[in-house]
């Protein structure tokens, strides 16, 4: 990520920043306002839970996991199991081993 480049930044500037990208959901809120997006019938695909796969959770679209970034099976197992709310939202609603697994359903 860059937040060591955001924190220089901000240290000169003397002033927070204000955070557009992922996981927030100011993104998702301005492509809404611009298309007709029905979050229902919306599908996040990300390679990582505490961008891609927070930003869908939080904006409450479903949510899948490729296996093909930094986060492991393992990793989402943990936060299933976990009690933590905050954990909890980092959770997919389905994952793959790739990206490529999910081609076939699009052709249908």
């Amino acid at each position: 990520g860059t937040g060591c480049l955001v924190k220089a930044v901000e240290t000169a500037a003397e002033r927070e920043a204000f955070i557009v990208g992922k996981p927030n959901r100011y993104m998702f809120d301005c492509v809404a306002s611009e298309f007709d997006i029905d979050p229902a019938r919306t599908i996040m695909v990300g390679d990582r839970l505490d961008t891609d796969i927070l930003m869908g959770n939080t904006c409450g679209l479903t949510t899948l996991l490729t296996l093909t970034g930094v986060t492991t099976l393992e990793e989402v197992k943990g936060h299933e199991e976990s009690d933590c709310p905050a954990r909890q939202s980092l959770v997919p609603d389905y994952y793959v081993d790739s990206i490529a697994d999910i081609l076939p359903a699009l052709q249908d």
